[in-house]
């Protein structure tokens, strides 16, 4: 028997991208965040059945596959063309099994789609599950739950297309204790943290390793959340880390801006080689943190907290949203003088959207305030707008005041701003004072995704070689940290090229004081969103 496993792209309508890939950093079909999903799949799959990946975002799908059962994988932007990959196959009489986040949250929208399906998670039950697929006795449904981290494989890494990765990534933990009421991870993994042990971890880590990689992701929902165990990781990578003759490796992960309160696990990370924190900011607004119960970022000073971190050897990459109940159309200017206070060259800025299964949702739904497009079904909106009406503002004006935004934080002259704040606090990596290793070389993928980020970026406005040199000379100011300021030098052009194909870079609209909400252009998003009517929704879905 053979299995063929896919992630799909991350597509909300035929050809029409999801807005967050913009923000991967990906360009020219290589990949920043892979899919843990169907790599973890593959290692729970006995001997008996030959198993082959297809990671369709840097690869292309195998439509004339001899594979007897398709598993296919779904987030929310993935749902669509997840769809569309099962129906294609069912119609050649293939065996279509789905899984994944989106059909946990949703399964009734997959139901007709698929021969069977995995809601939960798979590892308490594969067996079973393996055993009736070799039988040909497949259930329409399976329920998996919380699963014992500690029995969750080492992904298989191995028939994964890794030489398109730019990053390694390892997954040392599942759920997260906090209760934002936009955040659909906690609905489908849970609030009580499960936990690998640090030995696995340090196998996966190895394995990566002598994969060739040189950075890896901790893809943790909340990576210091239970300080304890974090820190018991974190003591045993940095004993890995360039030990017994390796070569260094930098990590990022994500974790709470909280975790700034405490010296010992700033120091243990960066001690470990975690370099990269990418951070839930949210907004500065303390009445929208207390609206969406974000606990970690109440009673902060944000802005000194970020300088710490960065201080600390630790860069930060927040995330931003707008379109709270507490904002006005005065919020992305807030954002924008927020932003520009922090010491971070990217930023990823989207709307509040309501996930399916959220406390948010449940919310707009008994308010009437939610829509939905006639042609999705996931409920997720395909740009950057919102799938409820929000209170101060109108989704069309909420659309422009995003778009003026990201353009002002991406232009180049606001960007040299941030780095230059950068390049003043950020401490070195743990290993900067034992001069360079003649290891390993270099992965060919980062040398290629930094010359094409920089070559993408000139072909779209030849001001950017400008930049680019004034940018790299303030690296060579601090050579202990050229790397670090590089690397995001890198991110940000590959970033800024993204949302300009996207329609969401402008330098224009960055030469603008103030959002031009009075625009009266001609737009086919904003007259997409015309369409959007409110979204009825059954109340076993919404509960």
């Amino acid at each position: 028997m053979k299995l063929l496993l896919v992630a799909p792209r991350h597509e909300l309508r035929k050809g029409e991208d999801s807005p967050l890939n913009a923000f991967d950093a990906s360009i020219g079909g290589y990949e920043m965040s892979p899919s843990t999903s169907i790599a973890t799949v593959a290692a729970l799959v006995p001997p008996g059945i030959e198993v082959v990946l297809c990671n369709e975002a840097t690869q292309p799908l195998p439509a004339d596959t001899d594979a007897d059962v398709i598993g296919i994988t779904a987030n929310v932007s993935q749902a669509q063309r997840a769809i569309e990959i099962a129906d294609s196959f069912r119609a050649k009489g293939k065996t279509v099994v789905m899984g994944g986040p989106h059909v946990s949250l949703l399964p009734d929208m997959f139901t007709d789609h698929c021969d069977s399906m995995m809601v939960g998670e798979l590892e308490p039950i594969a067996a079973r599950f393996f055993a009736d697929m070799e039988a040909g006795t497949l259930q329409p449904r399976y329920k998996g739950h919380a699963a014992d981290m500690r029995t969750s494989p080492a992904p298989r890494w191995d028939l994964y297309p890794h030489e398109q990765l730019v990053s390694g990534v390892v997954q040392s933990s599942r759920g997260c204790p906090f209760t934002c009421n936009f955040c659909d991870v906690i609905q489908y993994l849970g609030n009580k943290q499960r936990h690998k042990d640090p030995g696995q971890v340090i196998d996966e880590i190895q394995r990566l390793y002598d994969l060739g990689f040189s950075s890896i992701l901790i893809a943790d929902d909340n990576f210091t959340a239970n300080r304890k165990v974090a820190r018991e990781l974190l003591a045993a990578i940095a004993a890995w880390n360039g030990a017994d003759g390796r070569d260094f490796v930098s990590f990022q992960t994500q974790m709470s801006i909280n975790m700034t309160k405490h010296d010992d696990i700033l120091a243990d990370c960066h001690k470990a080689g975690i370099l990269t924190n990418f951070v839930g900011i949210e907004t500065s607004d303390p009445l929208a943190l207390e609206e969406c119960d974000k606990r970690p970022n109440k009673g902060f000073d944000l802005i000194s907290q970020c300088e710490k971190s960065v201080k600390a050897g630790i860069k930060i990459e927040p995330a931003f949203i707008v379109g709270f109940d507490s904002d006005t159309l005065n919020s992305f200017d807030m954002q924008y003088r927020f932003a520009m206070s922090l010491p971070a060259g990217s930023a990823r800025i989207g709307p509040l959207v309501a996930p399916i299964a959220t406390p948010l949702f449940d919310d707009m739904r008994k308010e009437g305030r939610l829509l939905e497009d006639p042609t999705l079904k996931s409920g997720a909106p395909p740009y950057y707008t919102s799938n409820f009406e929000p209170a101060q503002m109108s989704r069309a004006e909420l659309y422009v005041g995003l778009r003026w935004l990201i353009s002002k934080l991406y232009h180049p002259d606001n960007f040299l701003v941030r780095l230059e704040k950068i390049v003043t606090l950020l401490a070195p990596p743990p290993w900067a004072h034992l001069g360079p290793r003649r290891g390993r070389k270099p992965r060919q993928l980062a040398t290629w995704l930094a010359s094409t980020a920089i070559r993408e970026a000139i072909k779209y406005d030849p001001a950017f070689r400008g930049v680019i040199d004034e940018a790299m000379a303030m690296a060579r100011h601090r050579p202990e940290i050229g790397a670090a300021v590089s690397e995001v030098i890198i991110r940000y052009l590959a970033i800024t090229v993204n949302l300009a194909r996207n329609r969401m870079y402008d330098p224009a609209w960055a030469r603008m004081d103030a959002p031009p909400f009075d625009i009266g252009f001609t737009d086919d998003r904003m007259e997409r969103l015309k369409h959007w009517r409110p979204m009825q929704v059954p109340d076993r879905i919404a509960s």
